[in-house]
């Protein structure tokens, strides 16, 4: 049996700390290890059982460690990985019981997938992408590396987003739209026209506000 780490004892963290639990339940996949944060007091206060290690700059992996990245923001949580596979860390992709996964889609490594989501044929997840819960990525879309989807989020249809993109909470995409890198959607936008790099979108229809 593999040791589980999650990195960041944040919500999301602890959020995915419960979602693990209830992988166990199903297949008895993993000894909880405890949580990566280099804040060593962000469970003080709070009901968890399972407590911080270290911070991530101090760390060694061992042989049988299995890691998942908790962190929301794309361009830490990417920065946070590289530092830990640099010193051999293995991540582990994560799929809670609830979640509805079609057999022909591909899910990369270290995703996330949280109850209630929804990966429909043939979409591709890309390396350490958040999905959350009552979320959907529908059939033939793509997406890229280091994603983070809020809950309530809709991707439709042959989509294809880049890598670090950020969705907020019930926001959507109308199919065959492309999205690129470092997008941010803000909540309850609907993206209905090609997003470039590095742009922020706001509204129904999402239009481009200053980042």
């Amino acid at each position: 049996m593999k040791n589980l780490i999650i990195i960041a004892a944040g919500g999301c963290g602890r959020e995915v700390l419960q979602w693990a639990k209830d992988v166990n339940k199903v297949e008895n996949r993993w000894h909880i290890k405890g949580f990566l944060d280099d804040n060593l007091k962000a469970l003080d206060g709070l009901k968890c059982d399972i407590k911080i290690l270290s911070t991530v700059e101090d760390y060694v992996p061992d042989p049988d460690d299995e890691f998942v990245c908790c962190i929301g923001n794309s361009n830490v949580r990417k920065m946070v990985v590289e530092k830990l596979k640099a010193k051999g860390a293995v991540f582990a992709t994560l799929v809670h019981p609830n979640a509805v996964i079609a057999d022909s889609c591909t899910l990369g490594e270290g995703v996330i997938i949280y109850p209630y989501a929804l990966i429909s044929d043939n979409a591709v997840i890309g390396d350490q992408c958040i999905i959350n819960m009552y979320s959907s990525v529908a059939h033939d879309s793509v997406l890229g590396e280091y994603c983070t989807i809020s809950a309530h989020c809709d991707v439709t249809g042959m989509c294809t987003l880049g890598d670090r993109v950020f969705m907020g909470s019930t926001s959507q995409i109308v199919p065959g739209t492309r999205i690129g890198d470092d997008v941010y959607i803000c909540a309850g936008s609907t993206v209905m026209t090609r997003v470039r790099d590095r742009k922020k979108v706001l509204g129904n229809p999402a239009k481009m506000v200053s980042f």
